[in-house]
């Protein structure tokens, strides 16, 4: 079951994801991961701020939909239950980990990868 949502996970991201523009990464446990009334996630990886990231609702100005984002919840719950890390990654926004707006919308994450 989870190497299938993986791999459906990896799909739909790669499809999502043919932008050429710079990125950056955050890596680590999760260590905030929460979804408000209206389906938008918010995570926050150990030492980073809590941001929202996408909605499981309508996409409004998220750059993942929300079937993706779904999955990325999904990802990000195993990460956090089996106590394992995860990496996501985002356009270029004018960030670094340390620097992501607390809850704020940052709209250009695009992939995860994990648990590790």
């Amino acid at each position: 079951m989870v190497k299938t949502m993986r791999a459906l996970l990896a799909c739909l991201l790669v499809t999502m994801s043919a932008q050429a523009s710079a990125i950056y990464s955050c890596a680590g446990p999760v260590g905030y991961l929460g979804v408000d009334q209206s389906g938008i996630l918010a995570v926050a990886l150990v030492g980073a701020p809590i941001h929202k990231v996408c909605t499981v609702g309508a996409q409004g100005g998220f750059q993942m939909g929300p079937a993706g984002c779904k999955l990325v919840y999904a990802t990000l719950l195993s990460a956090r239950l089996a106590g394992k890390s995860v990496t996501i990654y985002y356009d270029d926004n004018g960030f670094t980990c340390a620097t992501l707006p607390a809850w704020q919308n940052v709209p250009t994450m695009y992939f995860i990868e994990g648990p590790n």
